[in-house]
């Protein structure tokens, strides 16, 4: 009895001893060990070359790194510092030691300004923000007066369906009540006064409907400030 008893107790100590040997030696395989390190980093979805760099001098991420001490959620979250990217991808492989930063851009659907500020870009969410490089040609125009009219002017924009919004060229706000749009219409070149931020989709349904009438083949404006009374020029 004490013999087979001394048995157990001989296998539970040396179960525990590799139970502890195996798990010393794995966390120093991650932690300290040269074989898990970063051998690669590599940087994926930057518009320039020099966003590129920005990017990586943000991560602060070098080869030679432990790969156990690279937190994806963390580098992810310094990464939102940076208003242009919307989102980000980061992944370890602990074969070839390479870590993937994915990023996704905001993608601009027009030009913000408002007085005194350089021109920046803005997305379909409303979100302004940096665009690397060279701002792109061809996107709507949004200018404000004020960060309140800023605001209104940007909720009617992205409010809007693409369609419409394509064919503008400038929208202004000279405050929140009072917005104009220039542009190109089904084939008209319009001002539109449209008056508040309220009632877009109905305010581009009327403008639709009233430019499908034939007597109004010449008009080169339309007041939608009223939109249940518009009026036609």
């Amino acid at each position: 009895m004490k013999l087979a008893l001394q048995m157990k107790r001989r296998k539970a100590v040396l179960a525990i001893s590799f139970t502890l040997m195996f798990f010393g030696a794995g966390s120093y395989l991650l932690g300290w060990s040269s074989l898990l390190t970063v051998k690669q980093i590599e940087i994926t979805g930057s518009p320039t070359a020099a966003s590129e760099k920005e990017v990586a001098k943000s991560l602060n991420l070098a080869q030679g790194e432990k790969l156990a001490r690279v937190d994806p959620r963390a580098l992810s979250h310094r990464l939102k510092a940076t208003n242009w990217i919307e989102s980000a991808d980061i992944s370890r492989n602990w074969l070839n030691g390479k870590v993937t930063i994915a990023l996704h851009p905001r993608v601009p659907v027009a030009l913000y300004a408002e007085p005194g500020k350089p021109q920046v870009a803005l997305d379909a969410s409303g979100a302004i923000f940096n665009l690397p490089g060279s701002l792109p040609s061809g996107l709507a125009n949004v200018s404000a007066t004020s960060i309140a009219s800023g605001l209104t002017a940007i909720k009617v924009f992205t409010e809007m369906d693409k369609e419409f919004s394509a064919g503008i060229d400038l929208l202004t706000a000279t405050s929140s009540t009072k917005l104009t749009v220039d542009g190109k219409f089904n084939s008209h070149r319009l001002r539109i006064i449209w008056g508040d931020g309220e009632d877009t989709s109905l305010k581009i349904k009327v403008i639709n409907a009233l430019l499908e009438l034939p007597e109004n083949k010449s008009i080169r404006l339309i007041d939608v400030t009223a939109p249940h009374a518009p009026i036609v020029r």
